[in-house]
């Protein structure tokens, strides 16, 4: 039987390698090691403060855990760089294939992330790199608004509903006016690049890439209209929650209104 080291984060990009295992591996031909690392930590924190933030990894992972029915399970929450903890798990269970994403950062869509890097070059087994590759008409899989106010709902992302949405790109500069209720949000501003022909560049100076948006916050962010080839800027909102619902509203107004 295989053994498959699979280390995720809370993103939608990470559990793309989630997603690849239970569609090419049998639970009778292999056992997963879940594996979670917290980078915010250092070593020198206190037991009880590394104890609380293990037992938080353990919790997310038995969750992601549910969707890998039949499988053998091993969950290893662990703190420290994400790089060395993976390659060092991965001596220490005796792993066979390490199967992760490029980067597990929803921001990184076309560069390698450091960690995967260092997995690369580091592991004592195999490691698949889960291709990301878009349809070659690079539509767009998710939910699309095209008004300037609207209230969304998106199911968390180890469901079978949308977990994340597309807001109206306009051609003046605007304020997204962001108020949740439900849940959490990220919102991610990015760029057209006609080198990869997909979003994955940072906006122009000044403008924020990601904010995140908790339930009982309001929020605003200006979004300086901005085209690359033609294309507009992307606003993409990604409920975070691996199962529990966010729900929001969003008003576009224009910047000289506000």
């Amino acid at each position: 039987m295989k053994k498959i080291l699979l280390p995720l984060v809370e993103t939608e990009r990470s559990l793309k390698a989630l997603h690849f295992v239970s569609k090419h591996y049998k639970p009778e031909d292999a056992e997963v090691v879940l594996m979670m690392v917290d980078e915010s930590l250092g070593y020198s924190i206190k037991p009880d403060a590394q104890a609380a933030s293990l037992k938080a990894l353990e919790d997310k992972l038995d969750t992601i855990g549910e969707s890998l029915e039949g499988f053998k399970l091993t969950k290893k929450p662990a703190m420290g760089k994400a790089g060395l903890r993976i390659t060092r798990t991965a001596k220490e269970v005796g792993a066979d294939l390490i199967v992760m994403t490029k980067s597990a950062k929803d921001d990184m869509l076309s560069s390698i992330g450091s960690t995967a890097d260092y997995v690369i070059n580091n592991a004592p087994c195999e490691v698949v790199i889960v291709s990301e590759a878009h349809n070659s008409r690079n539509e767009y899989r998710g939910l699309v608004y095209r008004t300037a106010s609207a209230v969304v709902n998106l199911r968390g992302q180890l469901g079978d509903k949308q977990s994340e949405c597309l807001l109206p790109s306009v051609n003046v500069d605007c304020i997204y006016h962001f108020d949740v209720t439900v849940g959490k949000i990220r919102f991610y501003h990015t760029a057209y690049n006609p080198d990869t022909r997909n979003w994955d560049q940072p906006p122009a100076p000044g403008q924020q890439v990601t904010v995140d948006i908790a339930a009982g916050e309001k929020v605003s962010i200006l979004v300086k209209a901005d085209s690359t080839d033609g294309k507009a800027d992307r606003i993409r909102i990604v409920n975070r929650d691996m199962k529990k619902e966010a729900v929001f509203t969003y008003k576009i107004t224009k910047a000289s209104d506000n």
